[in-house]
């Protein structure tokens, strides 16, 4: 897979945004980040962020069709026929702005390989975060992950390299080495920034890997 997020000029629509009424997991990320820009990256071991995230509730879409099979055409699906731009758009609750969305990968026990196209199979969901459930569009549904520590990661490049390079590191190099293990108990997820819309050298998302102490 090629294009993990579609190639689309982000719109900050500030005004739709939900009053805030608890912490929000990804503008706890982003203030982090912004904080510290050079912490981490894809290559020669860095250290990754340490975050400990409330719980992360979402709308969204999972990845199967009405029999329960993944589909082999995930991003034109999603962003085609189904639309899922506008549906998000339509949630008054979503802190997140349009374009900007969370792939997230239900029920692993450690990272997965997301190079490989079945990475994105069972148990991928394609959400916002909301503030609150209150409405859900057709086709969505709302899910809550449990609060967590996490430790985040920046793939930064061409999306299957960059997603191959960081997960290797993360799974070879830093998590063995480090004093933390994966946290079953928390939910992967990639956040998909305003940098994530190119296909190319200037793609860039958040690798976020749910730990817990050794």
């Amino acid at each position: 897979m090629s294009e993990h997020i579609r190639n689309n000029e982000i719109v900050r629509d500030t005004e739709s945004y939900a009053p805030k009424s608890k912490p929000r997991v990804i503008e706890m990320i982003q203030a982090q980040l912004a904080r510290q820009q050079l912490n981490t990256g894809t290559i020669g071991g860095e250290t990754p962020y340490i975050l400990d995230l409330p719980e992360l509730q979402v709308i969204g879409w999972e990845n199967s069709d009405e029999a329960g099979t993944p589909y082999s055409d995930l991003w034109s699906h999603v962003f085609g026929e189904f639309d899922i731009d506008a549906r998000f758009d339509s949630i008054p609750s979503k802190v997140q702005g349009s374009g900007c969305y969370l792939g997230i990968f239900q029920q692993q026990v450690s990272v997965p390989p997301l190079w490989e196209a079945s990475a994105w199979d069972t148990g991928f969901m394609l959400a916002v975060e909301v503030e609150s459930g209150g409405c859900i569009p057709k086709g969505l549904i709302k899910q809550t992950f449990a609060s967590s520590k996490y430790a985040i990661f920046i793939a930064r490049g061409i999306p299957d390299q960059a997603f191959q390079t960081t997960c290797k590191l993360i799974k070879e190099q830093w998590l063995p080495s480090s004093e933390y293990r994966f946290n079953p108990d928390g939910v992967f997820f990639i956040n998909y920034t305003e940098k994530s819309g190119p296909s190319d050298e200037r793609f860039e998302a958040h690798l976020c890997v749910p730990v817990v102490r050794k």
